[in-house]
């Protein structure tokens, strides 16, 4: 028996020491972080293909469909049998099944069968109502994707910091003027004022871009500290549709009239539905009763067969018409959200074509027009200050022009794809 002492002593030392081992490679196995990194530059198709994957607003809306279409199959299905046993006319005294030619094991079968087409109708309510689920996840898709798209070219209008350094210098270079006795006091100040306007402006955009970044990290799925790098080009030279094909595209593809049509067909489905339940309904069943030979018994222990039908009466007529009553509120409610949601998109279109229009024309204006212009008149400037032809209040008036227009250029763009954007999402289909 020595040795079983030996292996004893040898597992209490090994347990532990497999515990330890398994324990310390737990801890050197390294955490994988599988969260995606931005590309640079940030590209607008990146955005939108992470959100339609990881969006959380698109993940619920397409469970909520998922759900929905598993609800058609149950809603035109049977009840199911039911199977009962009964231990019929035992008697009490001595529970015995041979005592009497009454006593026996039952068995029973019954199925519930409703009036004709309720559960087609039940299942047309639920088919409906699955694709205005399947619709309203469209939907979600859009508005989605023009929330990426507005965020993403907010993010693109970050300009200053050229601006910045070049003003800098002019300071640098009227302040040394200044100091050197060959320029004025107000040079060097009017060179102060606008760079610290411009760095005060600064201060405000990063504000607005790190608001933007945590909207598009929320839409994306991602940490909120997650980095993203400058806009890919901002510039997008998609012809603007008439505003009738823009109204005729969104009656014939707007996912969101689509879901409320379906819920209006729902509605009627259910209404039908609700009239049905009013009728009687019915359980047929059957049965079968296992005897045994019992002293007097006429049939000599022959099992028993039954059959029967129960008929639901739906007397409360009250009731069942003010369900039914219910069921044409909603419909009309129904149908008034159509006509309601129908107008309110007419007027997004609407607003947002003018919205359109009027970026577009800014950006020809300021593309071909005002910023070639600041930038000949920047030249000129430049070039005749080297010679003291031109004053360097002037120098500077003339490159904060040029940076309002670069401004103003980027800020128009970014407008026009906002407009476009949220044109396709009151469309419901893809313009560009």
């Amino acid at each position: 028996m020595a040795w079983l002492g030996s292996v004893r002593a040898g597992t209490r030392w090994l347990i532990p020491g497999l515990v330890c081992v398994a324990g310390a490679a737990m801890a050197q196995t390294p955490v994988v972080d599988t969260t995606p990194v931005p590309p640079v530059p940030l590209e607008l198709d990146w955005c939108l293909e992470r959100a339609a994957e990881a969006s959380p607003e698109i993940a619920s809306d397409a469970a909520s469909a998922d759900a929905a279409r598993e609800r058609v199959v149950p809603a035109g299905a049977l009840e199911d049998p039911r199977l009962r046993y009964e231990a019929s006319n035992v008697p009490i005294r001595n529970l015995d099944f041979g005592s009497t030619p009454l006593s026996g094991h039952q068995f029973g079968l019954s199925q519930k069968l409703p009036v004709p087409g309720l559960l087609a109708s039940r299942k047309d309510a639920a088919r409906a109502a699955a694709e205005a689920a399947s619709a309203s996840l469209e939907d979600r898709r859009r508005h989605i994707a023009a929330r990426v798209e507005q965020s993403w070219a907010e993010l693109g209008l970050d300009i200053t910091a050229r601006n910045i350094e070049f003003l800098r210098q002019l300071t640098r270079i009227a302040e040394t003027k200044y100091g050197v006795g060959t320029g004025l006091q107000q040079d060097a100040l009017r060179a102060q004022v606008e760079l610290t306007r411009l760095l005060d402006e600064r201060l405000h955009r990063v504000a607005t871009v790190a608001r933007r970044e945590s909207e598009l990290s929320a839409l994306l799925d991602l940490p909120p500290a997650t980095p993203f790098g400058p806009t890919a080009e901002l510039a997008d030279e998609a012809p603007i549709p008439a505003l009738e094909t823009l109204l005729g595209r969104m009656e014939q593809a707007s996912p969101r009239l689509a879901a409320l049509d379906a819920r209006i067909e729902e509605a009627k489905r259910a209404t039908r539905v609700a009239e049905l339940e009013g009728y009687p309904d019915f359980d047929l069943g059957i049965g079968y009763r296992v005897r045994e030979r019992v002293a007097g018994d006429p049939v000599d222990g022959d099992d028993f067969l039954m059959a029967g039908l129960t008929v639901r009466l739906p007397v409360n007529r009250s009731k069942w018409r003010a369900q039914v009553a219910e069921r044409e509120a909603l419909l009309r409610r129904a149908r008034a959200d159509y006509r309601a949601t129908r107008a309110r998109l007419r007027d997004a279109v609407q607003t947002r074509f003018a919205d359109l229009r009027r970026a577009d024309a800014e950006v020809d204006l300021l593309a071909t027009g005002l910023v070639p212009q600041s930038r000949h008149s920047l030249e000129a400037s430049r070039s005749g200050y080297e010679v003291d032809k031109v004053d360097f209040p002037s120098l500077v008036d003339t490159q904060v022009r040029l940076l309002e227009a670069e401004l103003r250029l980027v800020r128009a763009r970014a407008d026009r794809r906002a407009a476009f954007a949220e044109l396709e999402a009151a469309v419901g289909e893809p313009l560009r």
